[in-house]
């Protein structure tokens, strides 16, 4: 009776592991949500079609950003969603993470499924010594 205890537990702990990934990573599983800047970097390198959203304000942007980012600040994203196509792939940052997390709250109300969010913006991107350009 133990080792069916033991086997219960062991299954229980890996059903919430992959619950709690799943969540983590988008409802459904579908692999868009948040990612680390490792893996947004692995994004932009293995996804030739990837958007790179920058929604920070412009001075921000013209200090430095990821390469080939298009720069829509989220207090005007609303209003420029035209810009961009519901079926583009996104990964979406800003300087920490909180303005994107905005931006990815209007994407997905407007249709835009298909995002990814860099937790930790920019900070957390440049710390890991990847590069940026101005």
């Amino acid at each position: 009776m133990e080792k069916q205890t033991q086997r219960i537990v062991v299954f229980a702990v890996v059903v919430v592991a992959v619950a709690a990934y799943y969540m983590q990573k988008g409802s459904g599983g579908s692999g868009y949500g948040n990612v680390d800047v490792g893996e947004a970097r692995d994004l932009i390198a293995d996804e030739a079609d990837l958007v790179v959203l920058d929604v920070r304000t412009v001075s921000e942007y013209e200090s430095g950003h990821l390469e080939e980012a298009i720069n829509i600040p989220v207090e005007v994203l609303g209003g420029r969603l035209s810009e961009l196509n519901t079926d583009d792939e996104l990964l979406v940052y800003c300087r920490t993470g909180n303005r994107s997390t905005t931006a990815v709250g209007i994407l997905r109300e407007n249709g835009y499924d298909r995002v990814y969010h860099m937790d930790g913006g920019i900070t957390a991107w440049m710390s890991a010594g990847f590069p940026t350009v101005s």
